[in-house]
């Protein structure tokens, strides 16, 4: 048997002479030999591909994902079952293969959507258990959760299961009721919070009004004529007023305050739907009193908490419009497009991209998702979910159709999802790059830069992403960007300058290439294809300038004959003019 390395270097010894057949050949033999090595699988499905044998490849990409969900390498294994879903939106056991690999990276709101996905094509399939267990393991997704809980029941109640409703519905109720008690609790621990400060500023009131009583005898007509006394009667009149408005104000804007602590209590204490419920009440009564500022600050931190959330970023969307801020406007509408784009609301996503690119053709990312939605996609279309979380209430669940009921459950998982772990998807991003998936891996980074401490790889990643599309506009505005990240050490910023330089040799500036290849060069020494870039471009601008002034020269050198026939003329002109 040979080894893993030899195989390797066979199959590129066979690709690089043009003799796919008997790459094949060395890498079917080798995935008996190496049935743990997920790597032979993919490149074995990437050759199906190039030689025309698609049923073959979508059969090795998905033994390859399962190989790669073994060894726990799921980033990877995601990457190959998107390769599947590329050529085959029908392999429906991909979508619940995809909701478990999603799972175990912690990434809830994929997990969700894939088994959600999962579950509605077994239920035209008329599968009913295999639908009703991916809906069992979405609750599982959003733990504690009455709302779901009683979705599902409605579903159970739909599909004939009354028992297993009921059960669920009981559940649902027990959760309510603890979260009433607990409720309780809170509130009435954030009233006595509150009174105690109420009390601090009524203590020093008291003290001033005990201060003013030795005064109150003393009329101020007896201080003052009579005519200032009645000017500073209705000045008094006019002050007390006002600070009945001012107090009036307080009041209102400390109701808000109280709501958003008690928002940070429930958060505190890991009641997150409870959490966003204040925010969201707080942020309301924020609007209505046009303080946009802390509406604004309120439905970022629940568009924080739920990645998924669209009321929160239609808010933010409409913020931006009333304070006239365009980058606000920009950034909230992207992060609106991203959440229906990963909800599988494609064409919304596509509109709103639309609608950026009209205020900022150049914007990378737009640019990008929208020439991404040029193939048409076979998922189910979520647009109308928007407007329905933005409509108002819901009807009670008995006059819901199981089609709607399963819509419902589907706004409410998504309502209830939280992020997840930033790192997980950047090793997605990583995984989808390595396999030729540019696209799905710009998404993930973008997804990460979230994330403060990731933002700067996942800045270079992502131009990284654009340099190998030919994208290279986009990859040098995005490499900037991180170079504007100041508090990394560095040699962490070789990566960007190298890309830089690329981009700019790609574009035939030597002259920046070189200044960026050198910024590289000036942070590691010992990478020999950057020595030898630095050398060439040096040698090619040196040439370049040394022409340049040979032409110069050239041009100021007198040429003697025209020099003579020049004044000879001038000359005879002279005489003329003369006479």
């Amino acid at each position: 048997m040979s080894e893993l390395g030899e195989v390797k270097r066979k199959v590129a010894e066979f690709e690089a002479m043009g003799d796919e057949e008997k790459a094949i050949a060395e890498l079917e033999k080798a995935i008996q030999d190496f049935p743990e090595e997920g790597s032979l699988f993919n490149k074995l499905g990437d050759l199906y591909i190039k030689t025309n044998r698609k049923a073959n490849a979508l059969t090795i990409y998905e033994k390859g994902a399962r190989v790669f969900k073994e060894e726990t390498y799921y980033p990877n294994a995601i990457a190959l079952c998107k390769k599947i879903l590329r050529l085959s939106k029908e392999q429906v056991g991909v979508y619940a293969l995809l909701g478990e690999l999603h799972k175990e990276l912690d990434q809830r709101g994929e997990a969700a959507n894939y088994f959600l996905e999962f579950a509605e094509r077994k239920m035209k399939e008329d599968d009913l258990e295999s639908a009703l267990n991916a809906y069992n393991t979405i609750k599982e997704l959003v733990p504690g959760n009455p709302k779901i809980l009683e979705t599902i029941s409605a579903i159970y109640e739909k599909v004939g299961k009354k028992e297993k409703g009921a059960e669920l519905l009981k559940e649902a109720h027990a959760i309510e009721s603890k979260r009433g008690k607990l409720r309780e609790a809170i509130e009435a621990e954030g009233t006595i919070e509150v009174e105690e400060k109420v009390e601090e500023k009524t203590t020093g009131a008291k003290i001033e009004e005990e201060k003013e009583e030795f005064e109150e005898d003393l009329d101020i007509d007896e201080i003052v004529s009579p005519e200032i006394a009645e000017l500073l009667k209705d000045d008094s009149r006019s002050a007390i007023e006002e600070e009945v408005v001012t107090e009036e104000s307080l009041e209102e804007l400390s109701e808000i305050d109280k709501t958003i602590e008690l928002g940070k209590l429930y958060q505190n204490l890991g009641s997150e739907e409870e959490a966003i419920d204040c925010f969201r009440s707080a942020a309301e009564e924020a609007w209505k009193i046009k303080d946009y500022d802390t509406a604004l600050t309120l439905n970022k931190k629940i568009a924080g908490l739920r990645p998924f959330d669209l009321k929160s970023r239609q808010h933010m969307v409409e913020i931006a419009k009333i304070k006239d801020d365009k980058e606000l406007l920009i950034n909230s509408m992207l992060d609106l497009a991203e959440s229906l784009n990963r909800r599988d609301a494609k064409s919304e996503a596509k509109d709103l991209y639309k609608r950026i690119l009209k205020i900022d053709p150049e914007n990378a990312t737009a640019n990008e998702m929208f020439a991404a939605f040029g193939q048409p996609k076979d998922f189910v279309d979520l647009g109308e979910v928007l407007r329905t979380e933005l409509a108002g209430e819901k009807k009670p669940d008995s006059l819901y159709s199981i089609e709607e009921l399963i819509s419902q459950f589907r706004r409410e998982v998504f309502e209830s999802v939280g992020e997840g772990d930033f790192h997980s998807r950047y090793d997605l991003g990583v995984a989808y790059k390595g396999m030729g998936l540019y696209q799905e891996a710009i998404e993930e980074f973008e997804i990460a830069a979230k994330d403060g401490e990731l933002k700067f790889k996942a800045l270079e990643m992502i131009g990284s992403c654009f340099l190998e599309r030919g994208k290279i506009e986009d990859a040098i505005k995005v490499l900037n960007e991180g170079l504007k990240i100041t508090n990394h050490p560095q040699r962490e910023y070789f990566g960007i300058h190298f890309l830089l330089g690329n981009c700019y040799e790609k574009k035939n500036k030597m002259k920046e290439a070189l200044q960026c290849y050198y910024n590289a060069y000036k942070i590691d020494k010992t990478v020999p294809e950057l020595t030898k870039k630095v050398s060439k471009f040096t040698a090619i601008l040196k040439k370049k300038l040394k022409m340049t002034k040979a032409g110069k020269l050239q041009k100021k050198k007198p040429d003697l004959k025209s020099v003579s026939t020049t004044r000879k003329v001038k000359t005879k002109k002279s005489k003329i003019t003369y006479l």
